[in-house]
């Protein structure tokens, strides 16, 4: 990806390089309603123009995208929501396994005969 991107931004970035050394000519620029008059060499007036251009499709871009952020924050918010639920719902199942273990264990031991029980200690009636 990188090497696309130096293959397309390469030549672009010489080109630029190479027109600001080829025009170092001085233009006058006024916009007709306002009396100020701006000189400039030629190279910072197309240079400065492709900026203004390129800041400008980005802040377009940066508003157009704006639907799919708040979009991709609220299903990270839902994601988030469903993995505590998961969490708990794992919690509650890892319980009941216990406690249904626990309940196999005290119904598996057997009980003993009432002729096999240990006679009562103390006071009994004679």
């Amino acid at each position: 990806m990188k090497l696309i991107y130096w293959l397309i931004a390469g030549p672009l970035i010489a080109l630029a390089v190479l027109f600001a050394l080829s025009n170092r000519g001085s233009v006058e620029l006024s916009i007709w309603p306002l009396p100020f008059l701006l000189t400039a060499p030629v190279y910072q007036v197309a240079l400065g123009g492709l900026a203004v251009g390129f800041f400008a499709g980005g802040i377009v871009a940066w508003f157009g995208a704006g639907r799919t952020r708040a979009r991709a924050r609220a299903a990270e918010r839902t994601v988030r929501a469903r993995e505590v639920e998961l969490e708990d719902l794992r919690r509650k199942v890892k319980e009941a396994e216990i406690a249904e273990a626990r309940n196999k264990a005290v119904s598996a031991t057997p009980a003993m005969p009432e002729s096999k029980l240990p006679a009562p200690v103390g006071n009994a009636a004679h």
